[in-house]
């Protein structure tokens, strides 16, 4: 932030003390020369500072002779005049005099605004952007440099290997050497009609219904063996007696 000096007559110095309590309170250092013993008695150091000069044209203030001195001497890149009451004068300066009379004393409204953006102005041109130093602007190419070679570096690197005329190419490859899916040879399978079921004889002969049925004279199917025969049966199986009889 830089440094401010206002200078004002008796009938401002309510309205300057404002201005410098909210101008501090935005990290500025500010001077206030109210009146003439003041004001003249600061007008020859404040010539060579280089800080921002705020003149406060009030109602009493072009009428007095220090106002007017302190207008001329100090450099116009540097002032900011500021109108309390119309009737500024006419002086040569570099922005036109901004309009105060409706303020009370309020930051963010048009009139501040237009007095912020005037001191970094004069802040600008009093103490202007340094140039970068030849060190970092010889890194700074150097490392763009390594960045451009890095990234071709890695463009090489990431590029797909080219096949040599020796090697085979994958077409020509046997099934043996490649795995490759292909297509296969589907088998249908068999139908419903085409399947032979082996189903065991039933127990009992057909029966005919028409006539009087007795169990003498139904004929018993010879039932297919369920299970495996048993130790003893497989030992009487053996018996050479059992036949005879």
């Amino acid at each position: 932030m830089i440094d401010v000096c206002i200078v004002c007559t008796y009938d401002a110095q309510k309205f300057a003390e404002t201005l410098t309590r909210l101008l501090e309170a935005e990290q500025h250092a500010v001077r206030l020369h109210c009146g003439r013993l003041q004001a003249l008695g600061a007008l020859e150091g404040a010539i060579s500072e280089k800080t921002a000069i705020v003149l406060v044209w009030s109602a009493d203030a072009p009428s007095q002779h220090y106002m007017l001195e302190w207008a001329q001497a100090i450099p116009a890149s540097r002032l900011v005049e500021v109108a309390r009451a119309p009737g500024a004068p006419r002086l040569n300066r570099n922005a036109p005099v901004i309009d105060f009379t409706q303020w009370r004393g309020e930051r963010g409204g048009r009139a501040w605004a237009i007095l912020s953006e005037r001191l970094r102005v004069v802040e600008r041109t009093l103490f202007p952007p340094r140039a970068p130093p030849k060190q970092a602007l010889m890194a700074m190419g150097l490392a763009s440099v390594a960045a451009v070679g890095g990234a071709f570096m890695v463009r090489v690197d990431a590029q797909a290997p080219v096949q040599s005329e020796s090697a085979p190419a994958v077409a020509e490859l046997g099934v043996s050497e490649v795995a490759l899916g292909g297509a296969i040879e589907a088998e249908e399978p068999p139908s419903a009609e085409d399947i032979v079921l082996d189903l065991p004889r039933a127990r009992f002969a057909g029966i005919d219904l028409g006539r009087p049925i007795e169990l003498s004279q139904l004929e018993f199917a010879e039932l297919p063996e369920l299970r495996d025969a048993t130790l003893l049966e497989r030992l009487g199986d053996l018996n050479p007696l059992r036949g005879r009889g």
